[in-house]
């Protein structure tokens, strides 16, 4: 009889611990398990209540709809979670409170094909779009090899942030279609479809991510078939890495510090910034309420269609160099947070400067010459001044590197 009461008990509280949030945060994934490398459920609705079963790390467990997944906690209202009441009620209840994955990758993927159709983008990217790269557990054997005999908790919290690291970013439903469709236009050039090289430059990028305020979002890493060393990101996390570039690399650390850098565009959110500078009308953040819709309401196909390739131009034009100074500090501080030698970027920047005339400049290139010293120099005396905690703690992990790409 006892047993029965405190088994009772034990029901009890945990129905009272399970408390009630609104999802105010706009494209709010819906994953299997507390990653963002776990499979897609769905996308949640914005305004939609929810049943928070557990938190963890940045992650909470989480009922809608009689389902159950994870979410990133800045999904959630914080003023419900202080009141301990819903502060929102205003939630239709014959609206539905997730989008599926299935609807949701058709109505990117529809805009996406539009705009291609339009500006000769890539229509084959569109293959690689759901690709699986790797599974969850390969992901984690992965993540276990790379911090064996190292504590990745007390590497990661060796520095937090800078003044300048955009602390709230956010790759709304409006960000991923326009950057789908910024990505096919950079893929037209040719893409690497070698399935090992894919699944660890993945891999290493997942690292990374999970080092950003941006842990939460499917970041996806593409090889393109260019042998001029360049890098692009998208808006909505698309990193391309060139061929060209990845053959002049010598090791995990250097790969990490580049793809550090450009994630650092995304957080920072450049391409986006960059767009808002030359236009002053812009959609509002909840202009796609429904992923479904293709346009948002208000504005003709030319005005979206202007918006994308702005940001195309954003993203592979050449960046003004205070973004790229910007994206070299978050990048190396993004890497050594993953446990990777922080110095390795300077080596990058050394080595395109050693292959690269005094008069070089491309429009397309994220590399110029004039610019490539003067960042060195800088990144350089930041990792001396900021990065110095445990250095006995970083890697390159060149063998591994070289098992793949060499």
């Amino acid at each position: 009889m006892k047993r029965f009461v405190v088994i009772i008990l034990l029901m009890s509280m945990m129905i009272l611990a399970q408390q009630e949030a609104t999802i105010y945060q706009d494209n709010t994934h819906l994953r299997k398990g507390p990653g963002s490398y776990y499979p897609l459920l769905g996308i949640l609705v914005k305004d939609a209540i929810v049943t928070i079963l557990k938190e963890t790390s940045g992650w909470a467990k989480i009922r809608v709809s009689g389902q159950e997944g994870w979410i990133s906690n800045n999904a959630l209202s914080q003023q419900d979670r202080k009141s301990g009441s819903i502060s929102n009620t205003s939630f239709p209840s014959g609206q539905p409170s997730m989008i599926s994955r299935a609807s949701a990758s058709g109505a990117v993927k529809g805009f996406a094909q539009t705009y291609f159709k339009k500006h000769d983008g890539s229509l084959t990217f569109l293959d690689q779009y759901d690709k699986v790269f790797f599974q969850s557990r390969e992901y984690e054997n992965f993540r276990q090899e790379t911090y064996r005999n190292r504590n990745m908790k007390k590497i990661r919290k060796r520095y937090r942030q800078i003044k300048i690291e955009n602390k709230e970013p956010e790759i709304n439903s409006y960000l991923e279609k326009m950057g789908f469709a910024v990505a096919g236009q950079i893929a037209t050039g040719g893409l690497e479809t070698d399935i090992k090289k894919l699944r660890y430059i993945n891999m290493v990028g997942n690292l990374i991510v999970e080092s950003t305020p941006l842990y939460y979002y499917p970041f996806k890493f593409y090889i393109l078939s260019d042998e001029r060393p360049t890098a692009y990101a998208t808006p909505n996390g698309m990193i391309f890495v060139s061929l060209g570039l990845l053959n002049v690399l010598q090791s995990e650390a250097e790969l990490a510090c580049v793809i550090g850098h450009e994630i650092s565009h995304v957080v920072q959110q450049h391409g986006y910034s960059e767009v808002t500078k030359r236009k002053t009308q812009i959609v509002a953040e909840d202009a796609f309420d429904e992923l479904e819709e293709d346009m948002p309401e208000g504005f003709s196909d030319k005005e979206l269609d202007d918006l994308a390739f702005q940001m195309f131009e954003a993203a592979t034009a050449r960046r003004q160099n205070e973004y790229e100074y910007e994206a070299d500090m978050m990048g190396v501080i993004y890497a050594y947070r993953a446990g990777y030698d922080p110095h390795c970027l300077a080596s990058v920047l050394k080595t395109i400067k050693s292959m690269t005339s005094s008069d070089f400049w491309h429009p397309e290139s994220n590399w110029q010459y004039d610019a490539i010293e003067d960042r060195s120099e800088k990144v350089t005396a930041f990792i001396s001044a900021k990065l110095t905690k445990n250095v006995d703690w970083n890697v390159e992990n060149k063998r591994r590197f070289n098992r793949v790409f060499h």
